[in-house]
């Protein structure tokens, strides 16, 4: 791709303005390889009223995501010109978009969340072995590539391949306020990859299904080890822990410092961070990780966020605080996250394929959440600082409150996780920027 120092397009924006437009890449360690487009942006931002800070999710190549963060900003602006008062204050808005190599299968459900996504569901032969064999000794990558050719994987077999992987696994659970790397047992892994429903069973009669209100308490809802598994359902698992760990890479380093750039460009632009899925632990690692920016930025606003629930855990009881808890005091406004019932790879899979440390009791995914459950799924736990509101439309504007988060209840204007591109959403983000 040719080198772009400066926006990459302008687009129409409120009042038929033209507005610049930056992608600021990013590869898998965090290093920010658009740099000469970042110093522009840097620039920009100091003659900006508002800087618009966007993250895609997981599986978004260059062009679904710069397509999807193109039709959240027409949303957007189509809800400006409905709603705004010229009077309230001037305008001149900068949008930043990252992109990140977050292109991996997940979930056959859903591949493209956020405000970017492919809506193509992938080949069923784009398993990405490949990635997690890169850490791997040329032997051992050997090995996991012949396992995986496997239509399925015997106990023994299994067992192996979970030996293989715990490696390549390690990692720290920050979310949860934990920064010590810790590397799963392959019993753990073997006990983890047995719960994950095998391809095409037990699937919602509904695209964005959700497991009963009440569920039998004698029936569990996580099976106990199979006999034989499917290697496929085992590396997507695997991914979504490398995909966690790359997102938190990527927003705790290069995020990071351009956001705090940004800030520091200017004593008086608003700066506001949109995250979807995965972009979600993006923008809250760029901004809760390491020192503090120069001063608060405006507003967050996380749509099913692929996180865990309690990272904005409060301290108590010999728990750690959330690892995500120092964001609420670097925003002006309380951070605003939806979560939706229909949003099934975040009520349903993510909490059985994103844990780390040992954890054998039941997952439950209805009712009281596990303690791995996704913050998109089931909202904030743990914590005293969260107002809880259903979603509103236009023209009902939220009342923010005096709590360091505004959760919304999205179940009727979110309908599955790459469903947040929507007037919803966008009035969402529009009245942040009101205030």
């Amino acid at each position: 791709m040719a080198a772009i120092n400066g926006p990459w397009k302008t687009v129409t924006g409120p009042g038929g303005a033209r507005v610049p437009f930056y992608i600021i890449r990013f590869d898998k360690r965090g290093v920010c390889t658009s740099p000469a487009s970042l110093a522009h942006l840097v620039d920009a931002s100091a003659e900006a009223t508002d800087v618009f800070l966007f993250s895609h999710g997981w599986n978004n190549d260059w062009a679904a995501a710069t397509r999807r963060y193109e039709q959240f900003v027409t949303l957007f602006t189509k809800a400006h010109a409905a709603h705004w008062h010229p009077e309230s204050r001037d305008f001149r808005p900068v949008l930043v978009g990252v992109h990140w190599p977050s292109t991996v299968l997940v979930w056959d459900d859903e591949q493209g969340p956020d405000i970017a996504g492919d809506p193509e569901p992938a080949a069923a032969d784009q398993v990405p072995v490949d990635l997690l064999a890169e850490g791997l000794a040329p032997e051992q990558a050997a090995r996991l590539y012949e396992l995986a050719e496997r239509e399925e994987l015997s106990g023994a077999e299994a067992l192996e391949f979970a030996t293989l992987l715990a490696p390549v696994l390690t990692g720290t659970d920050d979310e949860r306020g934990s920064e010590e790397e810790s590397t799963p047992d392959p019993e753990d892994l073997l006990a983890l990859w047995a719960t994950i429903p095998d391809e095409g069973a037990d699937e919602p009669a509904e695209r964005g299904g959700f497991a009963a209100d009440e569920p039998d308490p004698a029936a569990p809802q996580t099976a106990g080890l199979f006999d034989r598994l499917n290697p496929r359902n085992v590396i997507r698992t695997a991914t979504v822990l490398l995909m966690k760990d790359r997102a938190g890479r990527v927003g705790a380093a290069g995020v990071r410092t351009m956001l705090h750039s940004v800030v520091a460009a200017s004593t008086s632009s608003r700066v506001h961070l949109v995250g979807h899925s995965y972009g979600a632990k993006v923008v809250l690692s760029a901004l809760a990780h390491g020192s503090a920016p120069s001063r608060q930025v405006e507003s967050v606003l996380l749509l099913q966020p692929a996180t865990s629930a309690q990272c904005f855990a409060d301290p108590a009881g010999g728990r750690r605080a959330g690892g995500y808890r120092p964001a609420l005091e670097r925003s002006r406004q309380p951070i605003m996250t939806t979560f939706s019932r229909h949003d099934v790879p975040l009520t349903r899979l993510f909490h059985l394929a994103a844990r780390r440390a040992s954890d054998r009791r039941e997952a439950v995914i209805a009712g009281a959440p596990s303690e791995y459950a996704a913050l998109g799924g089931f909202g904030p736990q743990e914590t005293s600082s969260v107002t809880v509101v259903a979603a509103r439309t236009a023209p009902q504007r939220y009342d923010l409150p005096d709590t360091g988060v505004l959760a919304i209840r999205s179940d009727d204007v979110i309908s599955g996780h790459g469903d947040v591109q929507n007037a919803a959403t966008a009035w969402a983000l529009l009245c942040q920027v009101m205030e």
